[in-house]
């Protein structure tokens, strides 16, 4: 049985997800005028089960490109306390190690939920088996995991 906690969070997830996908589709230039908002989470169930704002931590992988710059601005600039996200973000540097010690950061600092934009494919195992355990949904954004745990993200 999936316990009260872990469904909280997965509508965590599901918030964080939709604020996510709407900054990955911004075509938002940075201008504060243009800037695309996400929808503010609503009533009691903002931020899951706690009452406060949806707790994210968000591991890009660096800044490889134009795109990924823009990504990454525009992930910052929807993922606001005033649209009910507290948003801790990490820049991997083009670095697995730097970013499986952020996704451990996030556990340590009990997000709601963890996004993450891979550096590679594989060598995932132990962490995403690490953020499973302590029941914290994960994302994957634009980018997939090879990786023998079963279930390891939520989309």
């Amino acid at each position: 049985m999936v316990s009260k906690k872990f469904r909280a969070r997965g509508v965590a997830a599901t918030v964080a997800v939709l604020a996510l996908g709407l900054a990955a589709c911004s075509s938002d230039s940075g201008d504060s005028d243009n800037e695309t908002k996400a929808p503010a989470a609503q009533g009691d169930d903002k931020g899951g089960d706690s009452g406060e704002n949806i707790k994210v931590g968000f591991s890009q992988l660096g800044a490889e490109s134009g795109w990924r710059t823009a990504n990454t601005e525009s992930v910052k600039a929807s993922l606001t306390a005033e649209n009910g996200i507290d948003l801790t973000f990490s820049d991997a540097q083009q670095k697995q190690e730097n970013q499986i010690k952020a996704l451990r950061d996030f556990i340590d600092q009990g997000v709601d939920v963890i996004a993450f934009s891979p550096v590679v494919e594989t060598g995932w195992d132990e962490v995403l088996q690490e953020i499973k355990d302590a029941e914290i949904p994960v994302v994957l954004v634009d980018r997939t995991v090879d990786t023998t745990v079963e279930d390891p993200y939520v989309t």
